[in-house]
């Protein structure tokens, strides 16, 4: 028997349609704000990840990297935003430019719970735009995924230029290797960062402590209020408070994309549960492709993530439509039944096996159908049909004009 790759996982039925539906919510927020679709290829060329980072040949142990037959470096993509900086560099796109892409990624990650070689993302970049009203947006956007969803979110935020302004007022020039450290706070012991932070040549027990206290006002008094980074976070919460984004709040720990993001920079959490996303500001690295300076913010929700906590939560997955069944009558009616049903714009699938109500309930219930239809030689000669709603048990005998109706 040959076995799924290791890091990797197949998802069947109602799982496929759970996964396909965040999709769908998520994509539908996306579109509403006019956002269009963007496909890019799975595999590119290894320059395009070598040249992001600061890691360089060092990556090749982080993702999918192989030699074509032409021995050519080629990488399975393992994000989305440098197959978006290697367009936008070498195209005329008109600004601002705001595209989404819903896909799977690979990376080599050692698997482990809830961490996977492959998984979804659904991505969102606004292009052209250097004010603070692209994150606005996307603040937006992350209500609004969150509200399909129906969960409660929390988004982390914080600055790069704060973080390179704090760090450089202890070590000037040490401030990615800082960052670095700073970020395994909620990994390590508090004593063991300090440790680290010392052997850089900095006060690590007065950083850590300015950190943690997570008080923007301390840290003002530390830099000055003169900071473009406490300025920019000033700011932005200001505008979040203004626009009743409640579930945005300041944490000093956070740094993400040590080697891009240049401004503000946040992570997206479920409201007492885990991470689910996140993304920042990333004004430089378009022009690092050799493109032409463009700001650029983005935010990716991971598609994936959302999926465990679902299934987690046990979530009956529903699918939209009608389980169609015969009863002593001909295949040919049935078929002919379920395409009136399709005309009126609801899905229908007509069962290929005879079976009875029983087992026709049962089979309707593993796929995710919450109502079954019933054609008897009574409902055929009188041109209806009766609908048995699953969840209440409830069933009707209606007109086919009439079953929009009694699924809304």
């Amino acid at each position: 028997m040959i076995q799924t790759v290791r890091g990797m996982r197949d998802l069947i039925g109602t799982d496929a349609l759970l996964q396909k539906q965040i999709e769908e919510k998520i994509e539908s927020v996306y579109a509403s704000y006019g956002y269009l679709p963007l496909y890019t290829p799975t595999v590119e060329n290894f320059e395009l990840f070598k040249v992001k980072g600061t890691s360089g040949e060092q990556i090749k142990d982080e993702i999918y990297y192989f030699l074509d037959k032409s021995e050519r470096e080629l990488a399975l993509r393992f994000e989305f935003t440098s197959s978006l900086a290697r367009v936008a560099s070498s195209s005329q796109l008109k600004m601002p430019f705001k595209r989404y892409q819903i896909g799977e990624v690979y990376r080599y990650d050692r698997p482990q719970a809830k961490r996977y070689r492959a998984f979804e993302q659904a991505d969102a970049d606004i292009l052209g735009v250097e004010g603070l009203e692209a994150e606005l947006e996307l603040m937006f956007i992350s209500r609004e995924v969150f509200k399909k969803l129906e969960i409660k979110p929390v988004i982390l935020i914080n600055s790069r230029k704060l973080l390179n302004d704090l760090i450089g007022s202890y070590a000037n020039g040490k401030e990615v290797e800082v960052m670095r450290v700073l970020d395994k706070l909620d990994k390590l012991d508090k004593n063991e960062i300090i440790k680290m932070l010392n052997e850089l040549g900095i006060n690590g027990k007065e950083l850590v402590e300015l950190i943690n206290e997570n008080k923007l006002e301390s840290i003002e008094q530390k830099i000055g209020i003169d900071s473009v980074g406490v300025k920019e976070v000033k700011e932005f919460l200001s505008l979040c408070k203004e626009n009743k984004l409640d579930f945005v709040k300041f944490d000093a720990r956070l740094a993400r994309g040590f080697e891009y993001y240049t401004g503000i920079v946040f992570e997206v959490k479920m409201d007492n549960g885990p991470s689910v996303g996140g993304g920042g500001r990333f004004d430089k690295l378009i022009e690092k492709y050799g493109g032409q300076k463009t700001p650029a913010v983005g935010i990716s929700f991971g598609v994936s993530r959302l999926f465990d906590y679902f299934k987690e939560q046990n979530t009956k997955v529903k699918f939209d439509g009608i389980f169609l069944i015969g009863l002593g009558i001909k295949k040919s009616e049935l078929n002919k039944t379920g395409n009136l049903i399709r005309n009126e714009g609801i899905n229908c699938e007509v069962t290929l096996k005879e079976m009875n109500i029983s087992k026709a309930i049962d089979f309707a219930e593993k796929k995710g159908f919450n109502y079954i239809g019933i054609i008897g030689e009574n409902e055929l000669k009188e041109k209806k049909i009766t609908i048995k709603d699953l969840s209440t048990g409830k069933q009707e005998i209606v007109k086919v004009s009439e079953i929009k109706k009694m699924l809304v």
